[in-house]
């Protein structure tokens, strides 16, 4: 149906142009952007308290993900081979403006992260109008879906990810006499582009439904070529995880392969849908 058509299967639609969905679009930013805004001021005014419990947490003793791998050390092997402690992490700014500049990143990493779910909301009410009644009603209860991905995605590199990867290579040593004095905006980057890029791999069954419902790829498609997908699902883990050692790449690729498995028994229920429309 065109979107300046009306029907009883799409009740939201309007008679819209082609200027007045730019002008949609920009009232969606505009709120997204002042949303934001107000985020990065709260943040910021918090900036320090959560530089200390949330940034600096994961290079600190006692922090969740340290206990999680030592108890799964012992578990498994009876020893205590994973009872990492967390190499001494000595801090420096460079440049003038970089203890602001730092704090600045914090605010907004925090503020996009908090307001994701809005930000989804947004895009939905965006593109409400051209969807029919039925693709109304899949896609509301999909939101959650959306958004719980990207935060456990986030979660999982905050609490094991970065932990993880920041003792191997805090604990790297090329020669003695080298010291490492870390700057600011290199841990600020660290935890914060392990955390949102894993939260964003984590909507790998949302891309994989998307496709799947405009008939890119299907079920058969994605079992077919999987080995290929697993290669690309490793080199994303390799690169979203900064460290070299396999076992960092292996602790994302591997629920990024089940989440791959996931994304293929929902091809499989888009496929069922559509042919169960068409009878």
């Amino acid at each position: 149906m065109a979107l300046d058509q009306t029907g009883p299967d799409f009740p939201y639609e309007k008679n819209m142009g082609f200027f007045d969905h730019i002008d949609e679009l920009r009232k969606r930013l505009m709120r997204l952007a002042f949303v934001l805004l107000v985020l990065i001021v709260v943040s910021f005014f918090y900036v320090s308290e959560i530089f200390d419990f949330i940034i600096l947490s994961p290079f600190k003793e006692g922090f969740w993900g340290y206990e999680f791998f030592c108890k799964a050390g012992r578990y498994f092997t009876g020893k205590d081979i994973m009872c990492w402690t967390p190499p001494q992490l000595e801090m420096q700014s460079q440049q003038i403006q970089g203890q602001f500049v730092s704090a600045f990143k914090i605010s907004m990493v925090v503020s996009f992260v908090v307001s994701f779910p809005y930000l989804i909301h947004q895009i939905w009410q965006f593109i409400k109008p051209a969807l029919s009644i039925k693709e109304i009603r899949k896609t509301r209860s999909s939101l959650f879906v959306v958004s719980l991905l990207f935060f456990t995605g986030v979660a999982f590199a905050y609490f094991f990810l970065v932990p993880l990867a920041s003792n191997f290579l805090l604990g790297y040593s090329l020669n003695p006499q080298i010291k490492n004095i870390i700057t600011i905006s290199s841990v600020t980057g660290f935890v914060s582009f392990m955390c949102l890029a894993t939260g964003l791999v984590f909507e790998l069954p949302v891309l994989i439904y998307v496709l799947a419902r405009i008939g890119f790829v299907s079920a058969a498609f994605l079992i077919k070529y999987w080995r290929y997908a697993a290669v690309i699902i490793f080199i994303i883990a390799g690169i979203a995880t900064p460290s070299p050692d396999i076992f960092s790449q292996l602790l994302l690729g591997l629920p990024l392969m089940l989440l791959y498995v996931i994304g293929i028994f929902i091809a499989k229920r888009v496929e069922k849908r559509r042919a169960e429309a068409e009878q």
